[in-house]
């Protein structure tokens, strides 16, 4: 029998299919607990929420009309679930775990340096992601929202002003302007004086850049 694409499921679960639901939940399970860890940055509160997730996935489908990818409703209801359950709690929002979060579905990968990449290489490359991980986590709240909505849940601008419910000329501006704070603390964590962050800063990648949408 061919396996039912996530939509198919979708649709047989409103109709009371409780196997087809039970097949969606083991299909996204890991993917929910993942974005959820990377948002409130604790295992527990992360597993906690991701059956609210998905006790609210049964509640809704209702409304599932096929109009989005499943995966896409999926993703906007649990990110709109972690930001209503941070701003309740009055949180710290928006963590960035600088481990991958534990996965019971998946043998952990290890990080194999390059070929080129000494042992001083690597420990500098480490570093440079601590700075960035702490740089990123004392932007103020506005900043940091856009940062990790645009470059680690990879939405786009358009995406993260319906999010926020603000203009996406306001998103623009958000995050060009957390980019240049990174750009300045990185350049400083380095021991730079420019407006520029040196070669060796490269961790940040296009974070520090002005990309597209």
């Amino acid at each position: 029998m061919p396996t039912l694409r996530d939509e198919e499921l979708a649709f047989e679960a409103q109709q009371g299919n409780t196997q087809a639901f039970a097949d969606l939940v083991d299909r996204h399970k890991g993917r929910v607990y993942r974005t959820l860890f990377q948002v409130v940055g604790s295992d527990q509160d992360a597993q906690d929420l991701a059956q609210e997730v998905f006790l609210k996935v049964y509640r809704s489908l209702a409304g599932y009309r096929g109009d989005a990818a499943f995966t896409t409703w999926l993703h906007r209801l649990t990110l709109n679930l972690a930001f209503d359950w941070l701003r309740a709690r009055k949180r710290r929002p928006l963590q960035v775990p600088l481990e991958p979060p534990p996965d019971p579905d998946e043998r952990p990968v290890r990080e194999l340096p390059s070929t080129e990449e000494g042992p001083e290489d690597l420990a500098l490359r480490r570093d440079r992601h601590r700075q960035l991980h702490k740089a990123i986590q004392e932007l103020p709240q506005d900043y940091r929202e856009v940062v990790l909505l645009h470059h680690f849940h990879h939405l786009s601008y358009q995406q993260i002003a319906e999010r926020l419910d603000s203009p996406v000329r306001t998103i623009e501006t958000r995050l060009y302007r957390a980019r240049l704070l990174l750009k300045k603390v990185l350049t400083e964590a380095e021991g730079g004086g420019g407006g520029e962050v040196r070669r060796g800063a490269a961790v940040a990648g296009c974070l520090l850049e002005s990309g597209a949408h």
